[in-house]
C-alpha cells in the first residue's frame, strides 16, 4: 500500500486547491441526493472517508450532523478547513478533520450512524480493506452511501478506461465494475439499499487541468483517445472539434447500504 499511499499524497497535494474549487466536486448533483438518502441525519455521527475538497462533509454538517472528515493527504485536509472556514463558517465548528487511510480508520468499531465516500475509491490501494473498515465503524442499522467512477463489463473497455485515467492522473488505482463493488457489498455485510448510475461530461482540457497533467501526457492522451475504435469512442461519447479532443463521458454510481446486525 505504502506505494499507492505515496502516489496518492504526491498527485494530491499538488493539486488540492483544484479540487476544492472543482464545479463537478462541488456541485453534482448526486451531492443532494445522498443527504436525502441518509435520512435526518440531524445530531448524528456522520464521517465522510477521502474528503477532499470538503463537499460531502459541508452538505452533511449543514443537514445537522457532526461530521469527521478524513483523508490521506495533508495537504487536501488544510485546503478542505479552509474551504469550509471560507465558505461555511455558520457549520465549522461541526466538522473536524483527520489524517486517516480508508484501508486503516483510526476509530472505535460501531461509533459512527452515516459513513460516506465520494469519488475517491479508485485511488485507494485496496478498496475491500476500505469497505471491511467502513462496516466495522458504522452502527448496525447505520447507512454506508459510496459514489465512484465504475468501469463498463466488458473487460477490454475497463482496462482501457483505466489506462485513460492513470496517463492522465497517477495516483489512479482502478475503477471496479458495478458487479465487482456488489460482491465486496456482500461479503462485508452491507446490504443494498439503493443504487443509481449516470454519465459524467468531462471536458478534456480542464480535466487535465484539475489533475495537473503535464502536456506532453495530455497530448499522448488525446491521440489515444481519438486513435481509439469507433465503437470505444461510442462509449466514451467522445466529442471533437477541428480534429482536437473536446469532452469525453465515463460513468458514476452511487451506493446505499445499511450494515446487517450480527448473525
Amino acid at each position: 500500500m505504502t506505494d499507492t499511499y505515496s502516489k496518492v499524497r504526491a498527485q494530491f497535494g499538488k493539486s488540492a486547491e483544484g479540487y476544492v474549487h472543482s464545479e463537478g466536486h462541488a456541485k453534482g448533483a448526486e451531492l443532494a441526493l445522498m443527504v436525502e438518502l441518509a435520512g435526518d441525519v440531524a445530531g448524528q455521527r456522520v464521517l465522510d472517508i477521502a474528503t477532499g475538497g470538503g463537499h460531502t462533509a459541508l452538505a452533511f454538517a449543514r443537514a445537522g450532523a457532526e461530521v469527521v472528515a478524513t483523508d490521506l493527504t495533508p495537504e487536501m485536509l488544510k485546503a478542505a478547513e479552509a474551504f469550509l472556514g471560507e465558505e461555511a463558517a455558520e457549520v465549522r465548528e461541526s466538522v473536524t478533520f483527520t489524517a486517516a487511510a480508508a484501508e486503516d480508520l483510526p476509530f472505535e468499531s460501531a461509533s459512527f450512524d452515516v459513513v460516506t465516500c465520494r469519488i475517491a475509491a479508485h485511488h485507494f490501494a485496496d478498496p475491500q480493506a476500505f469497505l471491511k473498515e467502513s462496516a466495522r465503524v458504522l452502527k448496525p442499522g447505520g447507512r454506508f452511501l459510496l459514489v465512484d467512477n465504475v468501469a463498463p463489463t466488458p473487460s477490454e473497455l475497463a482496462r482501457v478506461m483505466n489506462h485513460i485515467e492513470r496517463v492522465r492522473d497517477p495516483s489512479h488505482t482502478e475503477a471496479y465494475s458495478v458487479a465487482t463493488w456488489l460482491s465486496w457489498f456482500a461479503e462485508t455485510r452491507l446490504e443494498l439499499l439503493h443504487f443509481s448510475r449516470w454519465e459524467t461530461r468531462k471536458d478534456f482540457r480542464e480535466w487535465l487541468s484539475r489533475a495537473q497533467t503535464s502536456e506532453p501526457n495530455g497530448d499522448v492522451l488525446e491521440a489515444y483517445i481519438l486513435s481509439l475504435p469507433e465503437t470505444y469512442k461510442r462509449y466514451f461519447k467522445v466529442e471533437e472539434q477541428e480534429g482536437a479532443l473536446h469532452a469525453l463521458v465515463h460513468e458514476a454510481a452511487l451506493f446505499v447500504a445499511t450494515k446487517l446486525e450480527a448473525a
